[in-house]
């Protein structure tokens, strides 16, 4: 099977990868000292930003943080897609990151009464890929994630994390209390 990944999630994809792109040209940082907070070289940053190789989902969800961003599940409708707002005990924090992004997909996969095959062969995957990544056991290569949530209505995007609260946990940029709507007008990335 081959993933289904046409122009939107591409594009789509592209516009998270700039987007991160931009956030580090307007911190004034280099690839290089960036990459002092990664698990990579500089040089790997460079071939990301150009396109010439595709971050891992774990890079890529590290790359974000690292910039002040937080990858997230965003509906046609625009709100943030929740999914657990706290890690296991024990569990390492992007084993939580990928599990905040898998549940709304499950859960949206449900709500429609798809089945994992299915889903599968929407995406172009097997169902046993599907199961895999909703069980957070494997994680699907980033484009992949991105054609995942378009093949059930989301998207996968990037948003600002507002700076840390006094109980230590940062929150989106436009989130209220118990509200995770996007402000109009206003563009994230």
């Amino acid at each position: 099977m081959a993933l289904c990944a046409d122009y939107a999630a591409e594009r789509t994809f592209r516009r998270i990868v700039a987007g991160l792109r931009s956030a580090r040209l307007e911190a004034g940082t280099s690839q290089n000292a960036l990459s002092v907070g990664l698990p990579v070289r500089g040089r790997a940053i460079s071939e990301w930003e150009t396109g010439a190789i595709e971050p891992t989902l774990g890079h890529l969800i590290l790359w974000s943080r690292a910039l002040g961003r937080r990858l997230v599940i965003v509906g046609r409708d625009g709100n943030l897609r929740v999914g657990p707002s706290r890690p296991r005990p024990g569990e390492l924090w992007e084993i939580f990151e990928r599990r905040r992004l898998a549940v709304p997909l499950r859960n949206r996969r449900l709500a429609l009464g798809m089945g994992q095959g299915e889903l599968g062969r929407l995406v172009g995957v097997s169902r046993d890929s599907i199961q895999r990544w909703e069980l957070v056991r494997v994680p699907p290569r980033p484009i992949a994630h991105v054609v995942w949530a378009q093949r059930l209505g989301y998207t996968l995007d990037v948003w600002p994390i507002a700076p840390t609260t006094a109980d230590g946990a940062g929150r989106l940029r436009g989130q209220g209390p118990g509200v995770f709507r996007s402000r109009p007008g206003l563009r994230w990335l």
